[in-house]
């Protein structure tokens, strides 16, 4: 239920994002990209029972932590060593 919102969520995102710029006139409307979010999500709902969607946010989530992290560090040991008589 929580990933079908998540979904229309982002579905609805992509088709205003494709309105706004099939509005310029110039640019000829292509529902392709809708198309496939559609059926994305209908393989998505079949995969859901295997692999759900908050164990495939939680690897994002630990992903995105993880390198933070380290360019924390990065940073951290950037600075340190910006420091005068200091090698």
């Amino acid at each position: 239920m929580i990933t079908n919102i998540l979904l229309d969520i982002v579905y609805a995102f992509v088709s205003l994002i494709s309105r706004v710029v099939a509005s310029f006139g110039e640019v000829s409307e292509n529902n392709s990209i809708t198309s496939a979010i559609v059926s994305m999500k209908d393989y998505y709902v079949s995969l859901n029972d295997y692999l759900p969607l908050d164990v495939i946010l939680a690897i994002i989530a630990f992903s995105l932590a993880f390198e933070l992290v380290f360019f924390f560090y990065k940073l951290i040991r950037w600075g340190y060593q910006k420091i005068p008589g200091i090698s």
